[in-house]
């Protein structure tokens, strides 16, 4: 068993809360701790497993992520880091940054999760898909304060508290209101961990272009309830690959009307980003979406952000939506 030590820094460390212990949570967690932040995971059901055996992250070689080039297992004893169930003993002592890593379909927590970090002095950023994520954190916390992160990656959680990185790793960074400093600060951040950061100009455009990808592939492993599938027969089969591309190129046409209708000259290009999607998605393997973990596990699902809002925006915008309302009537 191999234990990775911290790297040795140029950079002033950040003192960081990751709100969720989830696959997600742990698994960036874990570069920032490798590049010598100071992290501090507030938890649920990982906590008695991260304050006894640490946290330990199988991963796969990718261009995007430093570590994985150079260790396939990495372990963190519990003293390499910080795991509470307080929000406010996670913030003691002042905070720079603090990531929410939740489920989107906790948010309504938000406020009680990431309050005591805010008020201590971080700035707040989303690792959460969905649409509309940043304008609901906006309604408690300062605007400017504001920031999203779209993270390309496919991980999971075993039973056990062990994370697997199967593909990818890349993020994308953005603020609220789309300033170019903000988002160059978040940036830097993911920088210092061996990530590759994309910097979209619009972060409404990023979080549409994300949509699809999960709007048909997370909505389609759960249609038609349990067992569910993963992304190898969505693409395998020809009625629910050209049911996946239909959704997706719907998707696309929504997301540039909600550009237009807000003021934004940014556009997703239809073909390219669609036959972008299916490539990448090809080198995933068969992977299970969250959506369909989430389903299998019995917990809520992420229907209000990833499905349920651009159907909205689909609506009030007159743009034709067949595809989508038919999906959201059938999910589980």
């Amino acid at each position: 068993m191999l234990e990775v030590q911290r790297r040795r820094q140029a950079y002033a460390p950040m003192r960081i809360v990751v709100i969720g212990a989830g696959a997600i949570g742990q698994f960036y967690g874990a570069q920032l701790i490798l590049a010598g932040h100071d992290v501090r995971f507030v938890a649920r059901r990982d906590l008695a497993v991260l304050r006894r055996q640490g946290l330990r992250l199988h991963q796969e070689p990718s261009d995007h992520v430093a570590s994985t080039r150079q260790h396939r297992l990495v372990v963190l004893p519990p003293e390499s880091f910080r795991a509470t169930a307080d929000p406010a003993e996670a913030a003691a002592g002042g905070v720079d940054w603090c990531l929410l890593a939740t489920k989107a379909s906790a948010l309504p927590e938000a406020e009680r999760l990431c309050g005591p970090a805010v008020r201590s002095g971080a700035r707040l950023a989303a690792l959460l898909n969905g649409l509309g994520v940043e304008d609901r954190l906006a309604t408690w916390c300062p605007p400017q304060l504001v920031h999203g992160v779209l993270c390309f990656i496919c991980v999971n959680r075993d039973d056990d508290g062990t994370v697997r990185h199967i593909a990818h790793g890349r993020v994308g960074v953005g603020h609220l209101h789309d300033d170019p400093r903000s988002r160059g600060e978040l940036a830097a951040l993911w920088t210092t961990a061996g990530i590759s950061v994309l910097e979209p100009p619009c972060l409404l455009e990023a979080r549409w272009r994300k949509l699809a990808w999960n709007i048909p592939f997370n909505g389609l492993s759960v249609d038609g309830g349990l067992p569910g599938r993963g992304t190898r027969p969505i693409l395998d089969d020809p009625l629910l690959r050209a049911r996946c591309e239909r959704l997706m190129r719907e998707t696309i046409r929504v997301g540039n009307a909600d550009l237009a209708a807000r003021g934004r000259t940014e556009r997703i290009d239809e073909d390219a980003w669609t036959a972008e999607q299916f490539r990448l998605t090809g080198e995933m393997g068969d992977y299970l979406t969250s959506t369909l973990l989430d389903l299998r596990a019995g917990r809520p699902l992420e229907t209000e952000f990833i499905f349920r809002e651009p159907l909205a925006r689909a609506q009030a915008l007159g743009v034709p939506a067949q595809e989508m309302q038919r999906l959201v009537s059938a999910l589980p």
